[in-house]
């Protein structure tokens, strides 16, 4: 039976021993470790309490899947307020008394609770001895708590630094706040308590239910994860410093070789037990959750097990929105609110025929009657996972979130990436090993398409680890990966940076005031010349072999200089669904075509100015083209039902750039508002928030080389700190 089914009923078993006074939750359990574990069965029902703990809202169904993913240059969620706000985490403006940060820290740490009594009560009860012939599933279960609450101590450490920390019940304690904990500490402790029990837990093809428990492999790679990060950088502060937002420091050189060491040999440990690959294509990964199949031999090695109608959001914050009427659609999936969303110039990042960038980027959504309607924010859908992508009737017209699709976790594509830059920091050398790493990963993204995987040869150490962050990029966009990539290897307030100036100068450009010295140092960062001219580019072949109608190599030559690429103006029509899940993966509802995305000089001819005439055009000059297949719908806009086949049009320019004024949108000014912003007063001013002042600098200038930090540490909630009664402190300026 699958875990997701039968995972509430350990709730009621767990509830017997959690305690957290710390957190005003229930007081200290009656009960003792032998009247509660007289059985393999009573450990396990406890277990699915553990695992139930970390699906709630508040934790892996919705704060670290979608509240607390900060934007970025790759994941982005639009803010239009001019003001300090105190619950805006992801763009770097909370405060103490922020609701998210409050909520996710008393989740968190009640999850901790429960993994720390299951352990302690297991560990401690009469059966857990190895004369016991269940002893090897008992050490099992022991393996998966311990790699929740590693789980959960990652997390914290990623969003809170030093945390308070205990590997002990507080029945058992006595103390109800641990102390605060240095994070290179917490690191090394729950990294060596996952190593001394890996040798105890199953692989995944031993285990009945497969990727939705945790296996070894999955402890390995949290290992691996753990370590990683924890050697890379992090905002510290000074001792007693309060006040300054702090510095991005590294641990101690020691430290750092340790947490490289461990994440090198245990990533490794998990290619070589080949229990996991990459055979099946990279959609096919996130609509095998969004259709409930539990694929145990491919990508995902371990996924949060959400069950429908009870746990997870994923499916209805991520995809394309589906806006409701009266609490319903007119079809099976119910309403989605696709608020979680990516950067709408990161599209022009991919290579030329990576599947990964179909896969990820949704242009539209739709109305409760299922017609589609152009999106031209800033943003795109991220359309990785969504209810309309599932095939099996689960979901009814007034259905919303607890969707119950999976979460992956822990994938083997994240396990090859790993491998290749621990390796590369720790030899400072570019090994085949690691080139092989990161070669499978683009493979597999390549699986379908007409263009051949782009071959890696990289020798520099820092360009092949600019190379490893860059696939990671491509690979991870919208499951919270991006900012702490960037941040282990200090280059968060980079990107951020250049994200404000890219929004910038696509605004100016939108509205006829662009800076041309800004333009170009956007088009020197990125190796992109979004608006023609500064980088002297010219279209490659394995663009133009990629290219269909609407990419902007389509009907180009080799060779030919490339002109503005961000559309002012998009042009699209209804079509009939293709049916073709690399198109739209809901083969039901009616789609759009977009017929330049990306290509501001791809204008539709006068002479096929119809969907009708366009596709015919199509079918007869490039019968070859994916597109040559596709048929026009009717037009939703005519109310009469002519069917007049319009080509429609749609201002891309107004999302960027305020009409009729001297300022871009306040969706581009202040996003990002903990870090980067426009002054409310003169919005063609722009400052850094400095250790809390806000410090105005000249755009035109490159200002990379003394970039502010990034408050991106989330402040220890003021909850928290009055039951401690003052036994914790905030630092970080807040």
């Amino acid at each position: 039976m699958k875990l997701k089914n039968i995972i509430i009923g350990g709730l009621g078993l767990l509830s017997l021993t959690a305690c957290n006074d710390y957190l005003d939750v229930e007081a200290p359990s009656k009960f003792q470790p032998e009247d509660i574990y007289n059985s393999v069965k009573d450990a396990g029902q406890a277990l699915n309490g553990v695992y139930a703990e970390i699906m709630s809202s508040n934790c892996f169904g919705q704060a670290y899947t979608y509240s607390l993913i900060l934007n970025s240059d790759v994941d982005f969620c639009t803010s239009s307020s001019e003001n300090d706000e105190t619950d805006t985490p992801k763009r770097y403006d909370q405060t103490a008394a922020g609701k998210t940060a409050n909520n996710v820290w008393n989740a968190t740490y009640s999850a901790i609770e429960s993994a720390n009594n299951f352990i302690y009560y297991l560990q401690n009860s009469s059966m857990y001895m190895p004369t016991n012939d269940a002893y090897s599933t008992l050490t099992q279960y022991m393996g998966e708590a311990k790699v929740i609450r590693a789980m959960l101590y990652y997390e914290l450490m990623c969003y809170w630094g030093d945390v308070p920390f205990s590997m002990q019940p507080t029945r058992v304690t006595n103390n109800f706040y641990p102390p605060i904990t240095s994070r290179d500490v917490v690191a090394r402790t729950i990294m060596e308590d996952l190593i001394s029990i890996a040798p105890s837990m199953k692989q995944t093809p031993q285990i009945a239910e497969g990727v939705e428990r945790i296996s070894q492999e999955a402890c390995w790679a949290m290992i691996a994860r753990i370590g990683l990060q924890a050697a890379g950088y992090s905002l510290r502060h000074a001792a007693g410093d309060a006040t300054t937002y702090g510095f991005m420091g590294k641990p101690s050189a020691t430290d750092e070789q340790w947490f490289l060491t461990q994440a090198q040999a245990y990533a490794k440990k998990v290619i070589e037990a080949r229990t996991h690959n990459l055979q099946n294509s990279y959609q096919d990964v996130f609509l095998n959750e969004c259709n409930f199949r539990v694929v145990n031999d491919d990508d995902p090695i371990f996924e949060i097990p959400f069950a429908k109608e009870s746990s997870g959001y994923i499916g209805y914050r991520t995809g394309p929105k589906f806006e409701s009427s009266g609490g319903s659609t007119n079809y099976q999936w119910g309403e989605c609110g696709g608020q979680q969303q990516i950067n709408n110039l990161f599209r022009f990042s991919y290579l030329p025929g990576d599947t990964r960038k179909d896969a990820t980027i949704g242009w539209w959504y739709y109305t409760f009657d299922g017609i589609p309607k152009i999106n031209t924010n800033i943003t795109v859908y991220n359309n990785k996972w969504s209810k309309l992508f599932n095939t099996t009737s689960a979901f009814s017209s007034i259905t919303t979130g607890n969707t119950g699709i999976n979460y992956p976790y822990i994938r083997y594509a994240d396990v090859l990436l790993m491998f290749a830059e621990a390796d590369v920091k720790l030899s400072g050398a570019v090994s085949n090993e690691a080139l092989d790493a990161v070669q499978q990963v683009r493979n597999r993204a390549y699986i379908g398409s007409s263009v051949a995987a782009p071959q890696i040869f990289v020798l520099d150490p820092d360009e092949f680890l600019e190379t490893i962050l860059k696939e990671r990029s491509w690979e991870f966009a919208g499951e919270n990966s991006r900012w702490k990539d960037l941040v282990r290897n200090n280059l968060l307030s980079r990107e951020l940076y250049f994200t404000f100036l890219r929004n910038i100068a696509v605004a100016g450009e939108m509205g006829g005031q662009g800076d041309a010295v800004v333009n170009d140092m956007v088009a020197m960062h990125d190796g992109i010349d979004y608006f023609g001219g500064t980088l002297g580019e010219t279209y490659t072949q394995e663009e133009i072999d990629a290219a269909i109608p609407g990419d902007n190599a389509f009907g180009k030559t080799a060779g030919k200089d490339k002109e503005q690429i961000v559309p002012a103006t998009l042009y699209y029509v209804y079509m009939k669904n293709p049916q073709k899940n690399s198109y739209f993966a809901n083969h039901e509802l009616p789609v759009l075509y977009l017929f330049n995305p990306e290509a501001n000089n791809q204008k539709y001819k006068s002479d096929y100015n119809t969907a009708e005439k366009f596709f015919k055009y199509i079918r007869q000059t490039y019968p070859s083209s994916p597109v040559a297949a596709y048929q026009p719908l009717g037009d939703f806009d005519d109310a009469a039902a002519t069917l007049k086949y319009e080509m429609k049009s749609a201002d891309f320019a107004t999302k960027y750039w305020k009409d009729g004024n001297d300022y871009a949108e306040n969706s581009v000014l202040y996003s990002m508002y903990g870090f980067i912003r426009a002054d409310r007063n003169n919005k063609a001013i722009y400052q850094f928030n400095r250790n809390g002042v806000a410090v105005p600098f000249d755009i035109s200038v490159d200002q990379s080389a003394d970039l502010p930090v990034v408050r991106y540490l989330m402040p220890i909630p003021r909850e928290a700190i009055t039951r401690a009664s003052g036994a914790y402190q905030n630092y970080y300026g807040y």
